[in-house]
């Protein structure tokens, strides 16, 4: 008798411990059935959820990393898909309407949209986008070919340019990297081609000089130098600062060389940071999720394009633009990472 008490004693405390019921000095301890019903928690958040994702064009590096996204909380069980846009400003417009729940801009052009400025006087201050978590560096690419003769932004006077989607953040930076030179619009042929608009037409040549800003390398930048000699244009540090002050998003950074062929040194040029956003009206629940997921699946970003491995937890809260949304401020608090 004695010892069929003890054994029913022993299989209850068994039960009790995998039921996460241990106590220690009058506290109840978490057991790893605490740990797996929170995962639980967090996954289901996303299931069954309908989620777009805004990206960009397709030769830029929005588009792989959107896709990637799109397919990791597909996993997670949310109805999720990536969509290519014309980029940053249509994203931030678009958010701000509700009718995505998650896109990536350019850090300058999301601040531009929060606060209702320069190209976004006309459509208002977007105040209901809100930030992510900041991912990685945009570096401002100006490629033209070696036989065009153009090496300086000077050089591009009286040029047929691409330079970008019209009121991308690609295109807003090619006017303010023309203006820290005293240049305009009226100094170059501009035309509104996107990323691979502008490589395409390139290769025809139709344009001398296409801008691009994203990570490196850029798969367009990538295909012409196959079929082309090209050069990366330099902007000058000055100049960058100068720009700085008025738009502090934007930083001086270089380009390694050897990033594309023929490269034989670093060029000085433009970064800016890229934002994952979202928008205010997207449960805290749901960002926390889609926050968390990014993070813990970090590897998957990593490996779908070069820049991608430039996401790193420890500096995503970096010059943010708008303000954080309370959904990823809670990872983040969890996580050790503040502002």
């Amino acid at each position: 008798m004695k010892k069929s008490l003890l054994f029913l004693s022993m299989i209850m405390s068994f039960i009790l411990i995998l039921a996460g019921c241990n106590t220690k000095d009058g506290e109840t301890v978490k057991t790893s059935a605490d740990s797996n019903a929170g995962e639980k928690d967090y996954a289901e958040a996303l299931d069954g959820e309908f989620l777009t994702i805004l990206t960009g064009g397709s030769s830029g590096v929005y588009f792989p990393l959107g896709a990637t996204l799109a397919k990791m909380y597909q996993d997670m069980g949310a109805k999720s898909n990536s969509q290519s846009t014309a980029a940053s400003a249509v994203n931030a417009i678009t958010l701000n309407l509700g009718k995505a729940e998650m896109g990536f801009l350019m850090g300058d052009t999301a601040a531009d949209a929060y606060e209702g400025i320069d190209s976004f006087e006309e459509q208002g201050a977007q105040e209901n986008i809100r930030s992510i978590a900041s991912l990685y560096t945009n570096y401002l690419q100006i490629v033209a070919t070696k036989d065009s003769g153009i090496k300086t932004i000077e050089d591009l006077k009286g040029k047929k340019v691409a330079v970008g989607a019209p009121a991308s953040g690609t295109e807003i930076s090619a006017k303010r990297v023309l203006a820290a030179y005293d240049m305009t619009y009226d100094d170059i042929k501009e035309d509104y081609l996107s990323f691979a608009e502008g490589v395409e037409g390139m290769k025809n040549g139709n344009i001398d000089a296409v801008v691009i800003s994203s990570g490196f390398p850029n798969a367009g930048i990538l295909e012409l130098g196959t079929s082309k000699e090209i050069a990366i244009v330099e902007i000058d540090e000055e100049k960058i600062l100068e720009i700085q002050k008025k738009y502090p998003t934007f930083f001086p950074t270089t380009i390694p060389k050897d990033t594309y062929d023929g490269m034989e040194e670093d060029i000085q040029t433009v970064g800016v940071n890229n934002i994952l956003m979202t928008h205010k009206d997207v449960s805290d629940e749901v960002v926390y999720a889609m926050t968390k997921a990014l993070y813990e699946n970090i590897s998957q970003l990593q490996n779908s394009h070069n820049a991608g491995k430039e996401i790193d937890i420890k500096t995503a809260l970096e010059n943010l633009p708008a303000p954080l949304h309370p959904g990823a401020k809670k990872f983040f608090d969890e996580e050790g990472i503040t502002e």
